[in-house]
């Protein structure tokens, strides 16, 4: 595939990334209200829906640094659709140096 023809890859992701930056202070924030449980189901589609489309544009975006587009465009993409699973890490890291560094009762 040539490198002009990638720019639909990075289109697509960059799309990607500005639903992604629109929903998930949303998708947090419903989060932080139905805790209890009660959540409805549009509302748990919504928060799972701003949490799985980056998958989908996290390789579009590696796909697409190879591409002629603007790099700020690509690098955004890239950073943006990257930020969910970073956060994901983040919070298992947490949870395994809690678990394991905690003192002793």
């Amino acid at each position: 595939m040539e490198r002009k023809n990638l720019s639909v890859f990075t289109k697509i992701s960059f799309l990607t990334a500005l639903a992604t930056m629109m929903m998930t202070p949303a998708s947090i924030y419903i989060l932080s209200r139905t805790s209890d449980g009660s959540i409805k189901p549009f509302l748990g589609s919504f928060v799972l829906l701003a949490f799985i489309l980056p998958l989908f544009g996290l390789p579009l975006s590696i796909v697409s640094m190879f591409s002629k587009e603007r790099l700020p465009k690509r690098i955004f993409a890239l950073i943006i659709n990257s930020l969910p699973v970073i956060i994901v890490m983040y919070g298992l890291t947490m949870e395994v140096i809690d678990e394991f560094f905690r003192a002793a009762p």
